[in-house]
């Protein structure tokens, strides 16, 4: 078969959108497709040092650039959009002529998983899968004050969304052309539905290299004489929640000894010092900015429990390196963690007021210091589900899925 990808973000050297990208390229050549992907210029360097050191891949890059001037607006929500499309709109003129030499039996969107964005590549009118996408997740509204100076542009961007959801053709006619849509919450999932795609499933984008899941973790069950060794790894964006975790290890009870670890640097680092100071925790945080990946990763083995409690995230990588790892989870139930982090790894917050969030996660603190018998037991749901999430497992699970839906017989 002949694959055609679109793969607007794409780096084998980063995460997010971009590695997962390169990653289900991959699925695709290893499964011996002759893969085609169109992509922009940005990661051009780090995509030909990788294909050189697999010189037998069957992937072929294709960069499609857009105007200097384009380019030079990519600062800012807006500009961010218009790059997009004007990709877009220079992507399919590509395909189009990729079409008619290689004639392809499938198309496939991947980058970037916006819904509300949509692709071009219906207009190839060929079998057509469209995801993993998000994008349909809105923020909380009475949670506003925890974003801080960031609820200006988070409101810019539901607007947005909601006038792409009914005017922007590419994504409804993605959604009504699609064999497949892929969604990672209910959320998107919803929404798909709402604008008639065919056959739409959950699956979960993210996913771990064979080589960054531990073989084995050891588990122990610490007395509570020790200190509970609370983590957080992320961006200090606004909508990432770090104000609303702060504010909920204010309540833990005094009985409870902790310590927080801080993993991250962001646009708002500048306010941290500030709430610390506020919800005085000064003396049990240990914020270390952004850091390499190979200190995340003892951060995660030397650490008790995961807190990631974002407040709009199609999922989140963190929350799938830290069961890698086989810590418990304290997070929200909502969006892709609601639909994906299982019950039995620790406990998914409810999100209808913030007082009742903050009361829950103080609590989940507290019970996670109690019983360290029970925070084991979670840490062994986590590392076992990790297991089910590599990329090898996901390729199995896609392909038997193609298999079902008549997409793809080998």
């Amino acid at each position: 078969m002949k694959i055609l990808l679109s793969l607007y973000a794409c780096d084998p050297s980063k995460g997010g959108e971009s590695g997962r990208s390169w990653n289900w390229a991959n699925m695709y050549a290893d499964e011996g497709f002759e893969v085609y992907c169109l992509t922009t210029p940005k990661g051009r360097e780090n995509i030909e040092t990788a294909l050189q050191a697999n010189p037998k891949s069957n992937l072929k890059f294709i960069y499609v650039p857009v105007p200097q001037w384009v380019d030079k607006i990519y600062y800012n929500l807006v500009g961010l959009y218009l790059h997009y499309f004007v990709w877009q709109a220079n992507a399919y003129k590509v395909a189009k002529q990729l079409d008619q030499e290689h004639r392809f039996d499938l198309v496939h969107h991947i980058s970037y998983g916006s819904i509300q964005l949509g692709s071009s590549m219906w207009r190839l009118q060929k079998q057509m899968i469209f995801g993993p996408l998000g994008g349909g997740q809105f923020p909380p509204k009475a949670f506003k004050q925890y974003f801080v100076r960031g609820w200006r542009k988070e409101m810019l961007r539901d607007w947005i969304s909601r006038l792409l959801e009914l005017f922007n053709s590419n994504m409804l006619q993605s959604l009504k052309q699609a064999k497949l849509v892929l969604t990672i919450n209910q959320e998107t999932y919803n929404m798909a539905k709402r604008h008639h795609a065919k056959e739409v499933r959950m699956f979960l984008d993210n996913g771990l290299s064979d080589d960054a899941v531990p073989k084995q973790v050891y588990f122990t069950n610490q007395n509570n004489e020790n200190a509970l060794k609370l983590l957080w790894v992320g961006r200090l964006f606004p909508r990432k929640g770090l104000p609303l975790v702060l504010e909920a290890l204010s309540k833990v009870s005094p009985e409870v000894k902790f310590t927080l670890t801080i993993l991250g640097g962001g646009e708002l680092a500048d306010l941290l010092p500030t709430w610390l100071k506020k919800y005085h925790l000064e003396k049990v945080t240990d914020w270390k900015g952004q850091v390499p990946w190979a200190e995340v990763k003892k951060a995660y083995l030397s650490h008790d429990v995961f807190l990631f409690c974002s407040l709009r995230e199609s999922f989140g990588q963190q929350l799938l390196e830290a069961m890698s790892y086989g810590l418990p989870i304290i997070t929200l139930n909502h969006h892709g963690a609601r639909d994906f982090v299982p019950e039995n790894t620790g406990f998914k917050v409810p999100v209808n007021e913030p007082q009742e969030t903050v009361r829950e996660i103080a609590k989940a603190v507290e019970y996670m210091y109690q019983y360290p018998e029970k925070r084991v037991e979670f840490g062994k749901n986590s590392y076992e589900f990790a297991q089910t999430q590599s990329w090898q497992a996901k390729k199995v699970a896609i392909f038997k899925l193609y298999k079902e839906l008549g997409i793809y017989e080998k």
